[in-house]
């Protein structure tokens, strides 16, 4: 990492195919997006660990503004706001991201961390994954330790794990690396794809999702019927090895009907919902030459793969005219940058 520089960014991330499938050993496609997390470290004024967020979701037109101050506790071991006497403390994983850092620098300076993001939470975007990757690159320059892209990887996967118990490292690893990669049993290979004409429309359902919950309503249907949802289970796996062969061949029309494809066998395996369906047909009605929900289902994101940057802006502003979040990416991002 460049020690001149203490503005990095990370990206998050959506699953093009292969959910559900992977957790019983079959592969998964993932991809960088380029909605990001910026964090950007100075010295701290107030000679005290100092954490401020903010936000500028892209999903929505304006910006909130809205920016909430904390500093370190050593007696609650974790930031406490500066803003509220009554608001709960942040989430442990920023403290363990910071104490880190700071337990393993000789310097002694007190950081001022700034953590600005596009990528909304919760909504299986990979939002908290960029946040401890853009963090651990801008804090680690800052206090003048030379991070490698793996130690950033490992202790993102750490931050991860804090919050989500058993992450399976992908948000991670995609938001420390990008590009799009193959995932199986634990192992990455990123794949190389030719330059192309595409584009994911994200779209939000606005509905809560849970994946442990997913997750356990599909082994809970294995159980019931093995045979069945074992077959289901293959078929996506299988499909997900010729997605990557059409990705490596780039083949945008096969592509879109495989995604068409994995979402219908997500619907029979029972993680879809009306309103998923709803938006996938709507956004193939719109142009688009496949879509999917992406993530573990039940709510969440649905995505739909263009062509046409026309024809994708135009299905961006009819999802906003009925009332849900929309956002156009390109596949295969950077994963953690310097900024500017």
């Amino acid at each position: 990492m460049d020690a001149r520089k203490t503005t990095f960014s990370a990206p998050g991330k959506i699953i093009l195919f292969g959910e559900h499938a992977v957790v019983y050993g079959h592969p998964a496609i993932v991809t960088a997006i380029d909605l990001r997390t910026k964090c950007r470290v100075s010295k701290s004024l107030q000679n005290e660990v100092q954490l401020s967020i903010s936000s500028d979701y892209l999903f929505n037109e304006p910006s909130t503004g809205l920016k909430k101050n904390y500093i370190v506790s050593k007696e609650q071991n974790g930031f406490i706001t500066q803003d509220s006497k009554n608001e709960q403390p942040l989430n442990p994983a920023y403290y363990f991201v910071t104490k880190k850092i700071l337990d393993l620098a000789t310097s002694k300076k007190y950081p001022h961390i700034h953590i600005n993001s596009e990528i909304p939470p919760g909504i299986g975007l990979g939002s908290s994954a960029a946040s401890a990757v853009a963090t651990l690159a801008s804090l680690s320059t800052f206090m003048e330790l030379e991070f490698s892209m793996k130690e950033i990887n490992e202790l993102a996967f750490e931050a991860e794990e804090i919050i989500h118990g058993k992450p399976s490292g992908v948000d991670n690893t995609i938001s420390t690396y990008g590009g799009i990669q193959l995932y199986k049993e634990k192992k990455f290979s990123k794949l190389s794809i030719p330059n192309f004409s595409s584009y994911v429309v994200i779209v939000n359902s606005g509905i809560p999702r849970n994946t442990k919950t997913y997750v356990e309503k599909v082994a809970k249907s294995l159980e019931k019927d093995t045979s069945k949802y074992q077959n289901i289970l293959e078929e996506i796996g299988n499909l997900t090895l010729i997605a990557k062969s059409s990705l490596i061949e780039g083949n945008i029309q096969k592509l879109g009907k495989l995604m068409t494809q994995n979402h219908l066998l997500l619907e029979k395996l029972g993680v879809s919902h009306p309103i998923l369906t709803e938006l996938t047909n709507s956004l193939l009605q719109l142009g688009s030459v496949g879509s999917k929900l992406t993530g573990a289902g039940g709510g969440g994101c649905v995505i739909g793969l263009f062509e046409n940057y026309q024809k994708a802006n135009r299905a961006v502003e009819e999802m906003k005219s009925r009332g849900f979040q929309a956002f156009i990416s390109s596949l295969a991002e950077r994963g953690v940058q310097v900024e500017q």
